[in-house]
C-alpha cells in the first residue's frame, strides 16, 4: 500500500500527541535512532491516512503525500480529465470557478462536477434500499472509515455501502455514458482518497487542495481578483450537480436520503469519535442497526479535512456558512416531478446500470475473538501490570483509553508504543513489574497528580518546539526581506543622485519605489513581531516547565514519605 503519511524524524520530539490523536491503535510504532533519540513512526500497514496526526503535530514532524507534482508533470504528455470534489467551494471560496477555468485553460481535457457524482450516489442508495440490497449500511464516501473497517472489523465490511463514493460514481458516469476513457485526476480535501483510487482504479491522481494552493503560490498564480459569482459553473458534457453538493457536510448524505425516503432511519457522526461509534455499531446485533449510518472521519466534514489547506484562513463556522449557501442554491435548483420524485433520478434510470456502481471491499482476515479472563491476565502479565493499582494508571500516551483496552490489544497481537510514559514496554517484550503496598490510596492520589503534571510538561514542550520552528521561519523571512529593503534603498539613493529635481515625469517612479519600500518595511516589522511573540512563548513555556518540575519533585518526595509510612 502507498505510504501516504510521512514522518520527519529530525523534527519528531516523541511527545506522543500523534498517538493520542490516532484512531488506529496499531498505526504508530517506536524507533530508536543511532543517536539514541526515540521517535514515533508510521506502521504503514495499519495507517488509515485520516490525517489526525498531521493536524495535532505542533513540531511539524508529520505530513502527507499526494499526486500534485506527478499530475502537473504528466499533464503535458497525456490526456487527463479533472473531477472537482464538492468541497472545492470551501477550499476556494469565491474563486473556485476561476480555479476550474484555469485547469481547462492549462491542459485538462475536461472538468467535471463531483456534486453530480454525489447525486448519482444518492440515486444508487435509494434504488439499492428500494430493491432490498442495502438493508443496514455504513456510508463509504470517507476512505479513512472504509480502511478502518477493513482493518479492524473485516467481518462487518459487508455492512459498508454497496454503492461507490460520489467521486467514483462520477468517474463511472464519465467512462460509461460520456465515453471519455481518459486518465482521471480528482481535486480533493483528503490524502486518504488515494486509498480509494488504488482500490477501485477509478482515478489515478489525488490532488489535495492544500498542495494545489502551494503550487499556485510557487507559480505566483493569484485568483484573489477573480469575480465572485453565484454557485454556478458550466461543467463539461453535463449539467451541474444539485443536492450532492452538500455531501461534504456532516449529515449531507442523511439529508439527501431523507428528502427521497422521508421515513428512512439514517444517522450521522463525524470527527475522531466516529471510530468508537463504528466499534459500537459492530458489537450490536443487526436488528438494532440504523438503516444508514453516515460516518465521516473529519470533525466538521470534508470541508475541514487535513488536505483542505484553510489553516488560519477560515473557521469551522465560516465553512458551515458556505455549505449552507450551497444547500440553499441546490434546493432552489432541484426539480421534482408531480409525485415528488427527483427528475434527475429518471435520467439516471435511463442512463446508468446500477450494477456498475457496486463496490467490493478488502478484508485483513477474521476478526479476533473476545479474550477470556485468562487471556487478559496473560496480557496484563506481559505488560508488567500484576496488581489492580498498576491497571488503574492510564496515561493515555499509548493511544488506548484504558489499561483494559491495551491488554486486549496485546492479546490480539498489536504493538504498544515503547515510549509510553507510564506503561511497561510491552513491544520490546520486557515486563517491568513494580511492587507496591496493598493499601496505597495516598500514593495513588499523588501518582495521579504527578501524571497530570507530566502531561502538562509534554504540552509545554510541544509549545516550545512549535515556537522555535516559528522563530526559525520568521528569521529566514526577515533575512530575505532585509535584503529587499537594502536593494530598494540603494535604488532610491541612486535615483535621487541621478536627478537634479523631481518633476511630473519621474515623481510617479519615486512614489512607486517608496511604496514598495513601505510594504517591505511593514513585512519586516511583522516578521520581527512574530519572532518576538515566539520568544515570549518560549519564555512562558520554560517558566511553566520549571514550575511544574518543582511541583513534580514535591510530589515525588510526598510519595516516598507516604510509602515509607506504610512500613
Amino acid at each position: 500500500m502507498t505510504e501516504l503519511i510521512s514522518v520527519n524524524e529530525e523534527r519528531c520530539i516523541g511527545c506522543n500527541a500523534c498517538i493520542r490523536a490516532c484512531p488506529s491503535p496499531e498505526a504508530n510504532t517506536v524507533k530508536t535512532l543511532e543517536n539514541g533519540k526515540t521517535v514515533t513512526v508510521i506502521n504503514n500497514e495499519k495507517c488509515i491516512a485520516c490525517g489526525e496526526c498531521v493536524k495535532v503535530c505542533k513540531a511539524k514532524a508529520r505530513d502527507y503525500d499526494d499526486d500534485t507534482d506527478k499530475f502537473f508533470k504528466d499533464l503535458k504528455e497525456r490526456k487527463i480529465i479533472v473531477i472537482a470534489h464538492p468541497s472545492i467551494k470551501t477550499a476556494f471560496p469565491g474563486t473556485w470557478q476561476a480555479v476550474l477555468k484555469w485547469f481547462k485553460q492549462n491542459g485538462a481535457d475536461g472538468v467535471y462536477d463531483g456534486s453530480y457524482g454525489a447525486d448519482i450516489c444518492t440515486w444508487g442508495y435509494v434504488r439499492a434500499i428500494e430493491q432490498g440490497n442495502a438493508k443496514n449500511v455504513i456510508s463509504q464516501h470517507c476512505p479513512a472509515v472504509v480502511r478502518y473497517m477493513e482493518l479492524y472489523h473485516p467481518d462487518e465490511t459487508r455492512d459498508l455501502s454497496p454503492v461507490h463514493s460520489p467521486v467514483s460514481c462520477e468517474a463511472i458516469y464519465i467512462r460509461d455514458f460520456i465515453k471519455k476513457n481518459y486518465a482521471v485526476a480528482v481535486l480533493t480535501p483528503c490524502p486518504a482518497m488515494k486509498l480509494e483510487f488504488e482500490s477501485t482504479g477509478h482515478a489515478e491522481y489525488n490532488i489535495t487542495f492544500k498542495r494545489l494552493k502551494e503550487y499556485f503560490r510557487r507559480k505566483k498564480i493569484d485568483f484573489n481578483k477573480a469575480l465572485e459569482g453565484d454557485q454556478h459553473y458550466d461543467f463539461d458534457d453535463q449539467v451541474q450537480g444539485c443536492m450532492g453538493g452538500i455531501f461534504p457536510t456532516p449529515g449531507g448524505l442523511r439529508y439527501n436520503l431523507s428528502i427521497n425516503i422521508p421515513d428512512i432511519i439514517a444517522v450521522n457522526s463525524d470527527g475522531p469519535g466516529v471510530y468508537k461509534e463504528l466499534d459500537e455499531y459492530c458489537e450490536l446485533p443487526a436488528h438494532r442497526h440504523p438503516q444508514v449510518f453516515e460516518a465521516l472521519s473529519c470533525s466538521g466534514g470534508c470541508g475541514c479535512g487535513c488536505g483542505i489547506g484553510n489553516e488560519g484562513d477560515q473557521t469551522a463556522l465560516e465553512i458551515k456558512a458556505i455549505m449552507r449557501e450551497v444547500e440553499i442554491d441546490a434546493r432552489n435548483r432541484r426539480k421534482t416531478a408531480l409525485n415528488g420524485v427527483d427528475k434527475a433520478f429518471k435520467i439516471f434510470d435511463d442512463r446508468i446500470n446500477p450494477r456498475s456502481l457496486m463496490r467490493n471491499y478488502e478484508s485483513s482476515g477474521k476478526a479476533v475473538p473476545e479474550p477470556s479472563e485468562k487471556d487478559l491476565e496473560e496480557a496484563y502479565a506481559k505488560l508488567g501490570k500484576t496488581s489492580e493499582y498498576d491497571r488503574k494508571i492510564d496515561c493515555g500516551a499509548c493511544g488506548y483509553s484504558s489499561c483494559a483496552e491495551m491488554a486486549k490489544a496485546v492479546y490480539s497481537g498489536r504493538n504498544i508504543p515503547a515510549n509510553c510514559i507510564r506503561c511497561a514496554k510491552a513491544s520490546s517484550g520486557g515486563a517491568v513489574p513494580v511492587s507496591r503496598p496493598a493499601d496505597n490510596g495516598k500514593a495513588a492520589e499523588i501518582a495521579e497528580k504527578v501524571s497530570g503534571f507530566a502531561n502538562n510538561l509534554l504540552a509545554d514542550i510541544e509549545n516550545i518546539y512549535a515556537s522555535l520552528y516559528s522563530i526559525d521561519s520568521s528569521n529566514q523571512k526577515s533575512a530575505s526581506m532585509s535584503g529587499i529593503v537594502v536593494n530598494i534603498l540603494e535604488k532610491v539613493v541612486g535615483f535621487c543622485s541621478s536627478v537634479e529635481s523631481i518633476d511630473s515625469d519621474n515623481l510617479p517612479m519615486l512614489v512607486s519605489t517608496l511604496e514598495k519600500l513601505q510594504s517591505a518595511v511593514s513585512s519586516l516589522n511583522d516578521n520581527i513581531t512574530e519572532s518576538a511573540n515566539g520568544s515570549s512563548t518560549i519564555r512562558e513555556a520554560m517558566q511553566a516547565v520549571a514550575d511544574a518540575t518543582t511541583q513534580l519533585n514535591v510530589m515525588a518526595q510526598d510519595m516516598v514519605s507516604s510509602v515509607s509510612d506504610k512500613y
